[in-house]
């Protein structure tokens, strides 16, 4: 009777861990996403004393959607929607409670007073954590170049953050 008690004892947790999600099965699914955080933008050639300015973001949001991508290998397809603005699209690997974004690309940058023209795309590095299996925080570094009149600068920017919360 006691060996029968800690055998069904030792299927019962069994079955509990083998139930959480993980990886990718924790990610996938349909989120609402707000992006913030600033950039510094460093003058290139500058005739005079360079400048360089930290420019905070304007506020994103949007829609996320990720869906697996059954390779057996923890390997999702990422796409988000920004509400009046782009689609991006690129694929990510899930680890634990981590993911991880291939890096991608953004062709728009805004900014409100001057108008700002990105030079090349805006390249973007993004790494993310799942809490409670409902908000994902992903951690961005935006690096590229743009121009505005006859001036040239460099982007770059570690703090940007987008909050996604499962729909």
């Amino acid at each position: 009777m006691k060996k029968t008690s800690i055998l069904l004892t030792f299927c019962c947790l069994l079955a509990l861990v083998a139930c959480q999600k993980k990886n990718a099965p924790l990610f996938r699914g349909d989120y609402s996403f707000k992006t913030s955080g600033s950039v510094t933008l460093d003058e290139i050639n500058a005739e005079d004393e360079p400048a360089s300015y930290t420019v905070g973001l304007p506020n994103e949001i949007g829609q996320l959607e990720i869906k697996d991508l059954d390779n057996g290998r923890d390997s999702v397809l990422v796409v988000m929607n920004t509400m009046g603005g782009e689609v991006v699209v690129t694929h990510a690997f899930c680890r634990d409670n981590e993911i991880f974004l291939k890096d991608f690309t953004k062709n728009t940058l805004l900014f409100t007073g001057d108008s700002l023209t990105l030079k090349n795309e805006l390249r973007v590095h993004a790494t993310g954590q799942m809490y409670e299996n409902n908000t994902l925080i992903l951690n961005m570094i935006y690096e590229g170049e743009a121009e505005t009149n006859e001036r040239t600068f460099e982007i770059y920017g570690d703090n940007i953050r987008m909050a996604a919360t499962r729909n």
